[in-house]
């Protein structure tokens, strides 16, 4: 009986274990940068009427990506962001975070995403 109890428990957590480190990763992403002769430094999010911190620690080069990841599947799903570039400024975008975004791809003009 008590190897039944422990089997159970040990198939519990690791349920649990799989179903938090799958809701953990919900909203990861890559961040391409595709646009020709831009430098990638910043990254932001608007969320309860501020501009987040950058979220990047280094520049993005074009051709380059960086891994990156919201660390939670709650809030908003539509959240504003901000890229920012070495000698240009910055520009906002808009994209439905709940829609399953795995990468988003910075271009000359605009962005998409998939």
């Amino acid at each position: 009986m008590k190897k039944l109890g422990l089997a159970l428990c040990l198939a519990f957590a690791a349920s649990a274990f799989a179903s938090i480190s799958a809701s953990a990763s919900d909203y990861a992403f890559r961040l391409h940068n595709r646009a020709n002769g831009y430098t990638i430094n910043g990254f932001y999010t608007y969320q309860n009427g501020k501009w987040s911190e950058n979220w990047l620690d280094s520049r993005i080069r074009p051709g380059e990506y960086a891994n990156m990841d919201w660390f939670s599947n709650e809030g908003n799903c539509v959240v504003p962001f901000r890229v920012s570039w070495d000698g240009y400024g910055a520009d906002d975008f808009k994209v439905d975070w709940c829609k399953g975004v795995s990468n988003i791809y910075m271009k000359d003009k605009g962005f998409s995403w998939d």
